[in-house]
């Protein structure tokens, strides 16, 4: 009779997965989409082993194990997980689970598992059949060794996840691909290499040349090869591929001393799945943010565009600011918020009425009032996007004074922040040196005089000497 296999998970789409990956390597399956469910069907059997699910309405996973091992003690029992959790793993070993299986699920890692438990399952009837009692104490000092193993393994997985969600950029990633697997490998020599889809080769990043790509890495195998050079340091040459979304990104070259075994491969697969799932994310949010902030640029220039008084005002006031945070040796982090804040200043003015805004003479003190409600409410426009919170405060405090008679919050010196100091400089500066309708622009020497006026009144006098010495006159 053909080995059949039962598949416990409230969720179809991977219960549908695990069926069709345990059916391309020859097993029949039954799947359940509770663990009351999974109870009736066992008078179905026998099956070779089960897959569960531990979250699930009605019965938990945990619940299920507890049931089924009252019911058969010998059958094997796998637990699905999304991440490696130490606490559930070892939780659902001590109710009786053989083994555990992380998503995104592989043809590879199941084939494993079920080899695995056909292995164990002969033993259990071998032990059976005898009713050796010095084998049976052999067989269970050997389980508690491997919970052993695996529950190390699992710390070691939960470390090298661990230090990959906390990392935000494609660069940073690669790096700790080749850090970790220097950190598993010993003296292995460990190289990653992008991988040119035009030309089908892997990019030497160092040495700016192309290497011939394996065809079998290409399908998204590993490829492994033996050195037959007379020297013995390195002989086995193992490459990974590294797949985002069905395509092959890059490879990671190891060259050791030994063959790889089957722990450290798995580690490094493990490592290299992690890495591209969050690739994917980091690929995703990077798109979205690009897309919200060309959505709110185009706002500006439309705010821009209200006035043609203050046509490009925005545009002027970025490259400026942008400029003094050159002057200022401000890192790229800093330039990159710095630019963003400035390009978006102004874009609380959407919220003021035309009448007001366009008005071509002065204003009284009721529609300054309006005027000066700006900036808040640009920042609580941009305060409502997470990645924009440093930003809305900078946006908020861009017409406070040094002396503390700004506006909206009457910040004083250093409690201003400093990119706000930044912008503040910027913007009276365009302001100064642009036409209105009721004022001519002044010049830029005079702009520089009233600056240096106002030096500690309304603007950083330090950020004052290196915007008139190195910025106003460029």
């Amino acid at each position: 009779m053909q080995d059949k296999v039962l598949i416990v998970d409230d969720d179809p789409g991977i219960r549908n997965t695990i069926s069709e990956l345990v059916g391309e390597l020859g097993y029949e399956s039954e799947t359940a989409a509770d663990g009351l469910d999974a109870i009736a069907m066992l008078d179905s059997g026998p099956y070779l082993c089960v897959f569960t699910d531990i979250m699930m309405p009605n019965m938990t996973g945990l619940e299920l194990i507890q049931k089924i091992k009252a019911r058969e003690i010998s059958l094997p029992i796998i637990v699905i997980t999304g991440y490696a959790s130490l606490e559930i793993a070892i939780d659902a070993m001590k109710y009786g689970a053989s083994d555990f299986i992380s998503k995104p699920f592989k043809v590879k890692q199941i084939e494993l598992l079920l080899n695995k438990v056909k292995r164990e399952k002969s033993l259990l009837e071998e032990n059976k059949r005898f009713s050796d009692t010095l084998h049976l104490h052999r067989l269970i000092d050997n389980l508690v060794g491997q919970l052993e193993d695996k529950k190390e393994e699992i710390i070691s997985l939960q470390a090298i996840s661990g230090k990959i969600v906390s990392l935000k950029g494609i660069r940073d990633l690669v790096g700790a691909i080749i850090d970790v697997s220097k950190q598993l490998m010993d003296d292995a020599e460990v190289e990653f290499f992008p991988v040119s889809r035009k030309t089908n080769t892997l990019i030497d990043t160092k040495g700016d040349k192309e290497i011939p790509l394996d065809p079998g890495l290409l399908s998204g195998s590993i490829v492994r090869k033996q050195n037959d050079g007379p020297s013995l340091i390195n002989k086995f040459e193992t490459i990974f591929p590294l797949t985002i979304e069905g395509q092959v990104f890059g490879a990671l070259d190891i060259r050791s001393e030994t063959i790889l075994d089957d722990d450290k491969e798995g580690k490094i697969q493990y490592l290299l799945d992690r890495c591209a799932e969050r690739m994917e994310n980091v690929a995703l949010y990077e798109g979205l943010y690009e897309n919200m902030l060309s959505t709110l640029n185009s706002m500006a220039k439309i705010l821009d565009a209200r006035d043609p008084h203050t046509s490009q005002h925005s545009t002027r006031v970025t490259m400026l600011s942008a400029a003094m945070g050159n002057a200022l040796g401000l890192n790229e982090d800093e330039r990159d918020v710095l630019y963003i804040a400035a390009s978006l200043h102004d874009i609380g003015k959407v919220g003021i009425p035309d009448n007001i805004l366009l008005k071509p003479q002065g204003l009284t003190e009721e529609e300054f009032a309006i005027i000066k409600k700006h900036p808040d409410i640009g920042a609580d426009i941009l305060k409502q996007i997470p990645p924009m919170a440093r930003e809305s405060e900078i946006i908020r405090h861009h017409h406070e004074h040094y002396n503390g008679k700004g506006y909206p919050s009457g910040l004083k010196a250093g409690d201003i922040p400093y990119l706000s100091r930044i912008i503040s400089l910027a913007d009276a500066f365009d302001a100064m040196t642009s036409d209105r309708p009721y004022r001519k622009g002044m010049s830029v020497e005079m702009a520089i005089e009233e600056i240096q006026r106002c030096k500690g009144i309304q603007f950083d006098p330090d950020l004052s000497d290196i915007f008139i010495q190195r910025i106003a006159r460029l």
